[in-house]
């Protein structure tokens, strides 16, 4: 080997090293702490609104730097008025009047109340999936697990968990956790599979969709049957990222 050809030689080592140098190496999370995860940081909340009461859609915490706390999550498309043939984010809190979190797995009661909107001004609900995004700070919320936000996009073929409590179908899992697989990933929408033998899954709009390392890819929003889809992670964040509080507290 030529004096060159070593120089380019150790200069491509030296690039390789680099890349890697400072990256974390992620544990892959066991089955067991996927459970533990969907058991303490999966949560239905009975809504309190102009319309009356009502439980519906799956939602999780998450840590918010813009607001200096925890966010609860979820989709949008719930807390769309019956009587409404249009919605917007903004009219969100004139909406809502407030909200019980409780345990989505146990049914239990958190003692976390939902306290302010964070209004989302593009929000929009199914079909438009990459828009269908609600978020809220809480009361009482210090204890509330809070799951991670992954800043990757998974593959085709690899294996995620939606972790929500399905209301409808001949097989629900009492742990609250459902193997998927990843068909495509794009910017802001997930496509995915899910055995057939799970029916509906309604009730779990809103959940996280979370990857080997337990960390949140994206949230479930919708299903054909054949194929599930969901908000990818990094898209709902830039969301929640162009977000404000409403002046309107519960």
């Amino acid at each position: 080997m030529n004096r060159r050809k070593r120089i380019l030689w150790l200069l491509l080592v030296c690039l390789i090293m680099l890349s890697a140098c400072g990256k974390e190496d992620k544990k892959e999370a066991t089955y067991a702490e996927i459970e533990k995860m969907a058991a303490e940081g999966v949560f239905n909340v009975k809504w309190s609104t102009t319309e009356g009461e009502y439980t519906a859609g799956t939602s999780y915490v998450i840590n918010d730097e813009k607001t200096g706390g925890k966010l609860l999550v979820t989709a949008f498309h719930y807390l769309w008025p019956d009587n409404a043939d249009t919605f917007t984010g903004p009219e969100l809190p004139s909406y809502v009047k407030g909200g019980e979190i409780l345990y989505a797995q146990s049914g239990k009661d958190s003692g976390a109340r939902l306290k302010c909107n964070l209004i989302i001004p593009d929000a929009d609900a199914v079909p438009n999936i990459a828009k269908d995004v609600a978020a809220f700070t809480m009361t009482s919320g210090e204890g509330l697990v809070v799951l991670k936000l992954s800043d990757r996009r998974p593959e085709p073929g690899e294996k995620i968990y939606l972790l929500a409590r399905l209301w409808d179908g001949e097989v629900i899992n009492e742990n609250c956790v459902y193997e998927c697989q990843v068909v495509s990933c794009g910017a802001d929408q997930i496509i995915y599979t899910l055995d057939k033998k799970y029916g509906s899954t309604m009730g779990a709009s809103g959940g996280p969709l979370v990857d080997k390392y337990g960390e949140v890819i994206g949230m479930h929003m919708a299903g054909d049957g054949t194929y599930y889809y969901g908000h990818v992670t990094e898209s709902f964040r830039k969301q929640i990222d162009g977000g404000y509080l409403s002046d309107i507290t519960y």
